[in-house]
């Protein structure tokens, strides 16, 4: 432990209630990493001095931000084992720190430092969220190992936007949907096979609530019997569903000699995605319906709800946690509303 001395007290006439204006410089005296420090610390003010001993003792003056952020994503890749989109997107977050602070300790970035550096994207505010979150992540991972006293991404505001509200498919717009596949053009390298994928990606969507690209991906090995069994991946939890009729019907259809149903395989999965939801959007031409590949999972999650299948059950059948189900798609069961409202009634009848 380092502690903080005037080097010559014993000769100096500035004693007693008059040390913290002494004029003799500071010293760090004592012990670190067992080794026995004597330092002048090239200051004569004790809130100073203070400040580089505990700097000393924390190692923060050999810590700057491109090697915190070496070990971040070195933590990310090697241990929480990260998607390569993810990943990508931390170094793109890291490139635009460091080309705005350049090469600083880590330590010496305030709250007004990122103020600005936030200030300065111009990103759509959802974007803006993501990277702030991604910002704590990395001050919070800088912070358990002591590079800094606290995480200033905590301080910055969090800028607002307007919750898109996704609605569920109505029955009269699933049959619009279906009427206009056999309509979906027949151009392209599948030619009339095209509506047949058209048909059995849709159904996959429509009966299994599954994240678009969890669909692009999903393999022929992955269906057994009247299951499917996916390993969804944006939390990686495993997913086991019975199928439709629907899906079964459709997906026997699809004739290809690939492992993947919607996909070729080669490339970037996320490039297929993009795919799909063009194809997506033309169908929305086609039907005169809005199509979002997300809707068809927010019509599954409202169905099995309004069944009155409880809240952790489709949580576990979405690969979702209680809380989001809770948030993003209970608020479109009018059981639900009507509980609400008999509930707000019985309140009224209570003595005042």
């Amino acid at each position: 432990m380092l502690n903080l001395r005037r080097r010559h007290l014993s000769q100096c006439s500035h004693r007693d209630s008059r040390y913290l204006k002494c004029k003799c410089p500071l010293w760090a005296i004592g012990s670190l990493n067992g080794k026995f420090i004597r330092k002048s610390l090239d200051t004569q003010n004790v809130e100073r001095g203070t400040f580089l001993i505990r700097e000393m003792e924390v190692g923060k003056s050999r810590v700057s931000l491109s090697k915190a952020w070496d070990e971040f994503v070195a933590s990310r890749e090697k241990i929480k084992g990260s998607s390569p989109e993810t990943i990508a997107k931390l170094k793109r977050l890291r490139k635009k720190m460091e080309e705005c602070f350049g090469a600083i300790r880590l330590h010496t970035v305030s709250v007004s430092d990122l103020d600005g550096f936030v200030q300065s994207w111009e990103v759509s505010p959802i974007t803006a969220r993501k990277e702030i979150e991604r910002l704590r992540s990395f001050f919070k991972f800088c912070l358990i190992r002591k590079w800094v006293d606290d995480n200033p991404a905590l301080g910055v505001e969090m800028p607002e936007i307007l919750d898109i509200e996704v609605k569920p498919f109505k029955a009269e717009e699933m049959e619009k949907i279906r009427w206009a596949i056999p309509l979906f053009s027949a151009k392209g390298i599948y030619g009339e096979a095209n509506r047949e994928r058209l048909a059995a990606f849709v159904a996959v969507l429509r009966w299994t609530g599954m994240r678009v690209r969890d669909v692009v991906q999903l393999k022929k090995s992955a269906f057994h019997g009247d299951y499917v069994v996916i390993r969804t991946h944006k939390n990686k939890k495993p997913v086991k569903l019975m199928l439709h009729s629907e899906v079964k019907e459709a997906i026997e259809k699809i004739k290809n000699g690939n492992e993947y149903l919607f996909w070729s395989g080669l490339g970037n999965a996320k490039s297929c995605v993009g795919d799909w939801q063009r194809s997506l959007r033309r169908l929305s031409d086609v039907a005169g319906v809005h199509i979002h590949a997300h809707r068809f999972r927010h019509t599954f999650a409202t169905d099995l709800l309004s069944n009155g299948v409880p809240v952790s059950e489709v949580a576990a059948i979405l690969g979702n946690s209680p809380r989001i189900v809770e948030k993003h798609y209970s608020q479109w069961i009018e059981s639900r509303q009507r509980s609400l409202d008999l509930a707000v009634q019985k309140a009224w009848s209570l003595p005042q």
